[in-house]
């Protein structure tokens, strides 16, 4: 299994790099996990043909994980891809398609059909991925609850069973002790390096003797703030960057 790293920058943009996702390729399917702003424009500069895509997964639905699913799905349209398209969401799947349609994304009109669902910790076994819920949405209970909002703050991680090794991909965690637990179990690690505490990522990288790729921030502050523990095993992730595993 093969799986490149397409966006590294965090919430807000960074000029040069795109938004969080991840382009994973096996030897039966070709998916993305998460759509950041420039997912397209990477996947433009792979070649890859319109029609090689298999499914989109979202890991949860803050914008820059998602902003740039929408021209992806109009770009594919636009090439005249023919192939059924999977989108996994977390939520909310009526809203999403909602504005989708806000957005003039008719189904009627493409030549290819979205097929959208809710996936949950057993929805993806096929494909030897297995999201597992973490905590990073939980700071938005209190506006959900006050305004009665049908958010479910739901976020995932995901463990990926290559052939020969397994990899975590956190996605934006709270705490480094929402994939504690996972981690001993992976022999690569993809780390939200931005919204967990420095000592809780810095003791999850001793506990766990994992190759790590730390991302979700400016290059150069991830390299000073993670500066005593970076080696040969813990770095700091590229985009372009290719793990076999």
């Amino acid at each position: 299994m093969k799986l490149t790293i397409l966006g590294t920058a965090p919430g807000k943009s960074l000029l040069g790099n795109s938004h969080t996702s991840y382009l994973i390729q096996d030897d039966n399917s070709l998916f993305l996990i998460d759509c950041g702003e420039g997912t397209t424009q990477k996947i433009l500069e792979k070649n890859l043909s319109k029609d090689e895509l298999d499914m989109i997964i979202i890991s949860h639905l803050h914008p820059d994980h998602l902003s740039g699913l929408f021209i992806l799905l109009q770009t594919l349209y636009l090439n005249k891809r023919k192939k059924d398209l999977f989108l996994f969401l977390p939520e909310s799947v009526d809203q999403i398609t909602s504005f989708m349609e806000v957005l003039y994304i008719f189904k009627d009109r493409f030549g290819y059909k979205i097929i959208t669902q809710l996936y949950d910790e057993n929805s993806l076994a096929e494909i030897r991925v297995f999201p597992f819920n973490n905590s990073h949405l939980i700071g938005y209970k209190n506006i959900v609850d006050k305004y009665d909002l049908p958010n479910k703050l739901l976020s995932y991680s995901f463990v990926i069973k290559g052939k020969n090794k397994s990899l975590l991909l956190s996605s934006d965690i709270r705490s480094a002790e929402d994939i504690q637990a996972h981690a001993k179990q992976c022999e690569i690690m993809i780390l939200d390096g931005i919204h967990p505490s420095y000592q809780g990522v810095k003791e999850l990288i001793e506990q766990s003797n994992t190759e790590v790729y730390i991302t979700h921030g400016d290059f150069k502050e991830l390299q000073l703030k993670y500066a005593d523990i970076l080696s040969d095993k813990v770095k700091v992730a590229k985009e372009n960057e290719e793990i076999i595993f």
